[in-house]
């Protein structure tokens, strides 16, 4: 039987997925000499992407916590609170990026899309499990 699309909840890994989505796009545009110069790669690139790749392995670390005990518990929650504000610091970093690389408005409202909806997505993750751990007694 199926679910109406009305009624269908987000993917499980609907967070996981963002990530990684946001991680190689960032890569992807990084990469490229033609926008991104090779003389900013150390003050300013390399930051970039390794940021995008700190919420891309963050989440998955999340995901991949079984959560049986409080410790587990507190673990993954730790691990999606702080691929959320490596998002909040990467678009602080895309911000730098738009004057020094003259990146256009319609790639930086792009880009900082998927951040805010990895964001998003993280949050509403972490919110979730927080509620539910409290339920069953991982947390006060």
């Amino acid at each position: 039987m199926t679910v109406p699309v009305s009624r269908r909840g987000e993917n499980k890994l609907a967070a996981a997925m963002a990530a990684h989505e946001l991680a190689v796009y960032t890569i992807k545009i990084c990469c490229n000499t033609k926008v991104f110069a090779s003389e900013y790669q150390v003050a300013l690139t390399r930051d970039i992407v390794n940021t995008a790749k700190n919420i891309a392995k963050l989440t998955m670390r999340a995901n991949n916590v079984l959560v049986k005990s409080t410790q587990l518990a507190q673990a993954r929650l730790r691990y999606q609170y702080e691929a959320a504000n490596y998002c909040n610091d990467l678009l602080v970093l895309i911000q730098l990026a738009k004057p020094v690389f003259h990146l256009a408005g319609k790639r930086v409202r792009y880009w900082g899309g998927l951040v805010i909806r990895a964001r998003e997505l993280i949050r509403a993750w972490h919110d979730a499990n927080a509620k539910d751990y409290k339920a069953k007694g991982f947390l006060v």
